[in-house]
């Protein structure tokens, strides 16, 4: 869908995606302005919508951009390769603080996109974020394992975990303008989520009885 975007340089694409996010950050999906955009890049809207052919798809194409973006430089970060247990989920916490100092746009375009997530692109956008927790677990494999152990249904556990502690963060922040929100509250809020996720991560890696 994106193939004439994708045939151009490095530099310009991201000269664009980063006035793309930009401009979403500041006015929400709804208020966003393509003219805005086209302006700020000195291209017209016909060359835009040649990339994207709407601001539906420009602004799920910057969803999947981040989404991979996040799970490459996690990986990179802390994983050390391709492949990982499930140790590296104790690192997340400390990885969402890193990220709101070096790429705090991209963290907050996908906190506006899960928290205050456009009616008419939900269904797309949970299916991406779906994907992208998949395209995680299925990097998970099962070093350290007792004998017998089904790797499918702890990346299910991990889902379902996963699922509870975003729709935590998700409930905590909806409706609120993440724009007028001190970056420092949201990173207190987030690590805090994060640690509660390693301490579920704890309990299926160590069990609940005493060790």
């Amino acid at each position: 869908m994106y193939e004439t975007f994708e045939k151009l340089p490095d530099g310009k694409k991201e000269q664009i995606i980063q006035v793309c996010i930009e401009e979403f950050i500041e006015n929400g999906y709804q208020n966003a302005s393509t003219n805005t955009i086209v302006k700020r890049l000195g291209i017209s809207k016909g060359v835009l919508f040649l990339y994207f052919k709407n601001k539906k798809n420009l602004y799920l194409y910057l969803v999947e951009y981040i989404m991979e973006f996040f799970i490459q430089d996690y990986f990179e970060e802390y994983a050390g390769g391709p492949v990982i247990n499930i140790n590296v989920f104790d690192n997340l916490g400390e990885y969402y603080k890193e990220l709101m100092q070096k790429k705090p746009e991209l963290f907050l375009f996908m906190l506006q996109a899960f928290v205050n997530t456009p009616a008419e692109l939900k269904e797309e956008i949970d299916a991406r974020h779906n994907q992208a927790h998949d395209s995680l677990f299925r990097h998970m494999n099962n070093e350290g394992f007792r004998p017998g152990i089904d790797i499918h249904l702890v990346d299910d556990l991990l889902h379902m975990v996963s699922y509870y502690v975003g729709q935590l963060i998700t409930n905590d922040l909806k409706g609120k303008d993440l724009n007028t929100i001190i970056k420092d509250e949201i990173n207190k809020n987030i690590v805090r989520y994060a640690e509660l996720f390693a301490k579920y991560v704890d309990i299926l890696k160590y069990g609940v009885y005493e060790r």
